[in-house]
């Protein structure tokens, strides 16, 4: 589904990006600043209620795993539930284009679990086969599923936080140690201890609502992050829609 583009908002600046990295080099931090991004998903899908702040949520926790992929490569992520019974599809990529959809229109709830598969589809470009994993997913909410599909298919350390006051959210991603590290602690126990340290720090940046640049940058500064990059995010596919269906059909086709 390719969403049609909504046009500029009056005080809403387009959403962002930002890659942040501690003093240590030990964690990096991806902020969304989803504000714009969230206000033109309202604008382009009927769904209302508990059932759109799903889609709300699943969109905010999964657009910052673009940071893990390269330049030209695309990412599929996708629900099939069927307890409770719903399709949720986002695709993406590292440019930041992002075209989802949550089916049916009438979905009015907000599962606190659901049971099904979780679907990830990466692209690569040159025409390379693309990567799939399936997981089964029994009672599971969605911050965990998010989470497993780090730790599963991306295989890395990383825990995700979104904000319930503004439309934002952030991905903490523990780093490789650099040389001569040897007491370096590189595990998911270590990301959760971390983001358990500053849960608080980054709640308070949410709650802020921030969408100007410099200021964000400032705010995180204040805490001990350096921003060393940011990419626009917006509703939109740039993508070869003909390439992404074959690709699609293709994970179908082998689970048969």
């Amino acid at each position: 589904m390719s969403a049609p583009e909504t046009g500029p908002v009056q005080g809403l600046p387009d959403s962002r990006l930002y890659t942040f990295l501690d003093e240590e080099r030990d964690f990096a931090l991806y902020f969304l600043e989803g504000q714009r991004l969230i206000h033109d998903l309202v604008l382009t899908h009927a769904i209302q209620g508990p059932g759109f702040a799903y889609f709300r949520d699943a969109v905010l926790s999964v657009q910052p795993m673009i940071s893990l992929i390269k330049r030209d490569e695309q990412i599929g992520f996708y629900i099939d539930s069927e307890d409770p019974y719903f399709r949720l599809k986002i695709e993406t990529g590292h440019d930041g284009d992002v075209r989802c959809v949550l089916i049916p229109e009438q979905f009015r709830e907000f599962p606190a679990a659901m049971h099904g598969f979780v679907r990830v589809l990466k692209l690569f470009p040159f025409d390379r086969p693309p990567y799939e994993s399936v997981i089964r997913a029994d009672g599971l909410a969605l911050r965990d599923i998010v989470n497993r599909v780090l730790r599963d298919s991306y295989q890395v350390h990383c825990a995700t936080l979104v904000s319930e006051r503004s439309d934002q959210s952030a991905m903490l991603h523990q780093l490789p140690p650099l040389p001569g590290r040897d007491d370096y602690d590189f595990s998911i126990d270590a990301v959760r201890v971390r983001r358990d340290r500053i849960r608080d720090e980054i709640q308070g940046v949410f709650g802020r609502g921030l969408t100007d640049g410099s200021e964000i940058q400032a705010a995180f500064a204040a805490i001990g992050w350096r921003c060393i990059g940011d990419r626009t995010i917006q509703l939109r596919c740039s993508c070869s829609r003909e390439r992404m269906v074959d690709n699609v059909r293709l994970v179908y086709t082998r689970e048969g």
